[in-house]
């Protein structure tokens, strides 16, 4: 159906189009390949958590864009729509859905701990541990659900 590849190029377009947002980004946080004039900021962890958290902010609303033009597809017919998300059942496509979980959960926890600031402003002071411990809750969290994300994309991969 030319609506379902409509569909799916739309996602694959925003998906490429995200990414390419994203390193742009941290392209420009790095300066590489150009000077620029002013103060670099070096704030370490701060720095980093900041620009993470801009980053997964981007890539989730990309995906929940993407996520209704897709489900728009049930109005047209099942058909439509199981054209549709034939693409998301794609072995390939599986490392993209592990980024969106690690997008997730890193907006998710990072937002918690800027509400944790807000709410006990005296928190700030340990900003740095409270960065570490997102970073190892993160990891715990986000290591066995891509283990088994992955592990299953393996095994319906040609390479398996």
């Amino acid at each position: 159906m030319l609506a379902a590849r409509a569909i799916e190029a739309f996602v694959i377009v925003l998906t490429i189009g995200s990414g390419i947002f994203v390193f742009w980004i941290l392209l420009g946080l790095l300066r590489i390949g150009r000077a620029k004039e002013g103060k670099l900021y070096r704030g370490g962890i701060g720095q980093w958590s900041w620009a993470f958290h801009r980053v997964t902010g981007i890539l989730v609303f990309a995906f929940l864009v993407g996520h209704i033009v897709d489900t728009y597809a049930v109005g047209f017919g099942p058909e439509l729509y199981n054209e549709t998300i034939s693409l998301y059942k794609q072995w390939w496509f599986k490392p993209i859905e592990v980024a969106l979980v690690a997008a997730v959960l890193y907006h998710a926890l990072n937002g918690v701990r800027v509400i944790l600031f807000d709410f006990w402003p005296n928190l700030a002071l340990r900003q740095k541990a409270f960065a570490y411990g997102q970073l190892v809750l993160f990891v715990g969290g986000f290591a066995p659900a891509a283990f088994f994300m992955l592990r299953s994309a393996y095994e319906h991969s040609p390479f398996s």
